[in-house]
């Protein structure tokens, strides 16, 4: 028998200061008819905690999202609450924070059942205990609405209103213990699944998503189906026909565990008619949380399904197998919807509170489909980023290039930092029109952006970045003959869609 020692040192916040507060208003959804989980109105924002601009580390300690009206103050029946989920950039969390390994997206889902007194639905950490989120990371918020009961609404209009609450690193005498997110799902295998139950033997699939199901209609077109390691392809949204339904799910896999830890809070995300909700340990025989859930009697939908808080936490090892149980009781004739998700909380131990000049240094990285916002003093400009060498060493080099004065010749408009920089690799890229380079000298490097074509650069500089939205502020530095580069941040690309660029302005010509 394996015995391991775990050394817990439990931090239990009594905080001198209130949190902070960030409230978000998703976009007005009209309810006109019945919609089933998942099939409602949606939509998807980008947020900011803090100041981008400003880099500092926030603690994330609660989330909360209310069903209101289109006036974003009058409560509404939180019977037509589907669900919220909070993603992170895994590529830009890992980079800001120094990480060994990928994050999970999904840093929260709530969803209806996760109710609160007052109204509401929240997802809170136990005292002590936070997420570490950089002011200058972006968090997406995804917010959807259902109807089940309502046979023929009227003039019904709501939205979300997502608070979020979180505390300051900087106002902080002793920092909170550091949790990290992991998702979980059960799953069945598709029916017309090649890799199906039958044709494996028992060793490969004993109490691995034994069941053998169809994917729920109103899931077509989302992210849930996977492939798992044994080449099956399972579905996380399927159907549940009249009566009792067990399904078991190996979610091993899903969860990676980078090493060992202890569980302190999770999440449950469940349909109507669910009845409960297990995490196993299947290599103990121990179950770590088993989430109830209860319908109502003369309605469809979840009056209230358990979250697990724990302050000393349960232990949870990387070398064990784990399942996901779920028991749903479908009373109709009809077939139903259903999932069956936990969203973890668990302490990081290799956790690093960085600094806020590291912060700033991280908060450039470059990832595929990433974006460049050039902020001057004409106005904002949008540029997308070749993913190359090029782009990498311009983020290393960024900081370097604010407040710089623009050098404006007839066909090129040149930021330069007094740095010196590693050889530049040369790659593919012809001067056109638009064009972003960067060009190293002896002792500086410098920001092209190439107004008019210039085969010139061609040998001697390296397209990285297309510019996009922001033109008229080229022309308007291009006219004055002058600007200033005021700093340049990077962004993702879908980021860079929803961000409002600050418009061209005229500036005193040199």
């Amino acid at each position: 028998m394996k015995f391991r020692l775990f050394l817990l040192f439990v931090f239990v916040a009594a905080p001198l200061i209130a949190a902070e507060q960030k409230q978000v208003l998703s976009n007005v959804y009209p309810i006109v008819k019945k919609y089933k989980s998942m099939e409602g109105p949606s939509g998807a924002q980008t947020i900011y905690l803090g100041d981008r601009a400003a880099p500092e580390l926030l603690w994330l300690t609660a989330i909360k999202t209310e069903v209101v009206g289109a006036n974003g103050k009058t409560l509404m029946s939180p019977e037509l609450m589907c669900h919220m989920n909070v993603d992170i950039d895994p590529a830009r969390h890992k980079a800001l924070f120094n990480l060994k390994r990928y994050p999970a997206a999904r840093l929260m889902t709530i969803s209806q059942g996760m109710r609160v007194k007052g109204g509401g639905f929240e997802a809170r950490l136990p005292d002590g205990f936070a997420f570490p989120i950089a002011s200058n990371e972006p968090l997406y918020v995804m917010t959807q609405v259902l109807n089940h009961n309502i046979e023929h609404p009227k003039h019904l209009n709501v939205r979300h209103r997502v608070t979020f609450e979180f505390v300051r690193d900087l106002d902080l005498k002793e920092r909170p213990i550091a949790l990290f997110n992991i998702g979980v799902s059960g799953t069945v295998q598709m029916a017309n699944n090649p890799m199906a139950l039958s044709s494996m033997s028992s060793s490969d699939h004993a109490g691995a998503s034994c069941l053998i199901g169809v994917r729920a209609s109103n899931a077509a077109g989302m992210s849930n189906d996977y492939v798992d390691p044994h080449g099956r392809h399972l579905t996380g949204h399927w159907v549940v026909p009249p009566g009792k339904q067990v399904n078991t799910s190996d979610v091993t896999w899903f969860m990676s565990l980078p090493y060992d830890s202890r569980l302190h809070y999770a999440a449950v995300h469940l349909h109507p008619f669910a009845e409960s909700l297990t995490l196993h340990d299947a290599t103990t025989g121990t179950d770590i949380f088993k989430a109830q859930a209860k319908n109502p009697k003369d309605r469809i939908g979840l009056d209230r399904v358990d979250s697990f808080v724990n302050v000393t936490g349960v232990p949870m090892y990387k070398d064990h197998k784990y399942e996901l149980v779920s028991i749903y009781f479908n009373p109709t004739k009809q077939n139903a919807d259903s999932m069956a998700s936990m969203f973890l909380a668990l302490d990081d131990p290799e956790f690093a509170a960085p600094t806020t000049a590291e912060l700033i240094a991280r908060g450039t990285i470059v990832t595929a489909g990433s974006a460049l916002v050039l902020r001057t003093s004409a106005g904002d400009l949008g540029a997308m980023l070749h993913y190359s060498p090029t782009s990498l060493q311009f983020a290393k080099l960024a900081a370097a290039f604010r407040n710089a004065e623009a050098t404006v010749t007839d066909s090129t408009i040149r930021f330069t930092a007094k740095v010196t920089a590693p050889e530049l690799e040369r790659e593919p890229g012809e001067h056109v029109a638009g064009a972003i380079s960067l060009c190293r000298g002896t002792d500086e490097v410098s920001v092209v952006i190439v107004t008019r074509p210039s085969p010139d650069l061609d040998g001697r500089c390296t397209v990285f970045a297309q510019i996009g939205p922001g033109a008229d502020v080229v022309r308007a530095i291009a006219d004055a003959g002058s600007g200033k580069l005021l700093r340049a941040e990077i962004f993702g690309s879908s980021e860079l869609n929803d961000m409002q660029l600050a418009p061209a302005k005229k500036i005193a010509a040199k």
